[in-house]
């Protein structure tokens, strides 16, 4: 998108000082009024990644956060074993480990201009390809419904790169206009969705209309309805490399922290394997059995949530726990 971000709260002076981190998402985006509680954690992130001290604005939600990320769920013999976060450091500790330079994250809205990295963080994410959202389905739902539709990425400059390589860097954008360091924001996790009518995600929803380039006013039944009051998020990936650092969680919270605020929806779905389901049912979301929908060879399982049911967000700051 290439509206210009809106205005940011007067409370989000604490998040300003981490660079990187926005305070707002576009003023097209139906994320409003701002992304300060995304930023906050994820200068939280970047504090402890960092190992910086905490700061007053840091976000502590262990107690809100699942215990597991995907991946560390498909490592395990069960596909139910957790592991405790144990603070901040804990949780993203993982990513001084990983990455061999400071952790600089920024949350934001995707465009049609980041469908290169999305294609890319796709491929790497999911082995199974048709389990894969492909490159079309893309192009139709970021330049259709890219407010719903959210990125976490990272700065990463080449000379302190390292040796450091990701898939997502060779289709990132400049960092910032201006810089003569060859700095780029590269795309390391997302969630892609749409709206429907329907309660559950269908195969008509996760489906687009093929002339979706020549006839962008014709109304479809498949893919996304903009009337629709169910938020269909057909993926959630996060970069291989950075498994187990605890950035899907981030980045779900954030997203359903934003639909709450939001108030454009009343429920969010998706659709999950089996060994998924108590992971998802930590975010809030409830299982309502096996679905109909036939992706990939189906076998999945329907996830959905009241969007009004979503608890408080609890922020760890400096006196105390503040509800947001």
């Amino acid at each position: 998108m290439s509206d210009s971000e809106s205005e940011a709260p007067a409370g989000a002076a604490a998040a300003a000082s981490k660079p990187g981190i926005p305070l707002s998402f576009s003023r097209k985006c139906l994320f409003q009024p701002s992304a300060v509680e995304a930023a906050r954690e994820a200068a939280a992130a970047a504090a402890a990644a960092n190992g910086e001290e905490g700061s007053d604005s840091a976000v502590d939600d262990s107690e809100d956060l699942p215990d597991d990320d995907v991946d560390e769920a498909k490592e395990t013999s069960s596909y139910g074993a957790r592991r405790g976060s144990g603070g901040a450091d804990g949780k993203f500790g993982r990513l001084r480990e990983v990455l061999p330079f400071a952790f600089h994250p920024n949350v934001r809205p995707l465009s049609i201009n980041d469908l290169e990295s999305c294609v890319a963080l796709e491929n790497a994410a999911f082995e199974n390809p048709g389990h894969r959202c492909t490159r079309e389905k893309f192009e139709y739902r970021l330049s259709t419904c890219p407010e719903l539709s959210m990125g976490l990425f990272c700065t990463i400059v080449p000379d302190k790169a390292q040796g450091f390589e990701i898939d997502t860097f060779a289709t990132a954008q400049p960092a910032e206009t201006g810089r003569n360091d060859g700095s780029r924001s590269v795309l390391i996790a997302h969630i892609v969705a749409t709206k429907s009518h329907k309660k559950l995600v269908t195969d008509e929803a996760m489906d687009y209309p093929r002339d979706f380039r020549t006839n962008k006013h014709k109304h479809s039944s498949l893919g996304h309805q903009e009337g629709g009051q169910t938020i269909c998020i057909h993926s959630l990936a996060v970069h291989p490399k950075l498994h187990g650092c605890h950035l899907g969680k981030l980045i779900m919270k954030a997203y359903l922290q934003q639909l709450k605020n939001a108030d454009i929806a009343e429920y969010c779905s998706l659709i999950c394997q089996d060994y998924l389901v108590s992971f998802y049912e930590r975010f809030g979301f409830v299982c309502q059995g096996p679905s109909k929908a036939t992706l990939g060879g189906g076998g999945w399982f329907d996830m959905t949530l009241r969007i009004e049911d979503l608890p408080p967000y609890h922020a760890r700051v400096a006196g105390g726990v503040r509800r947001v």
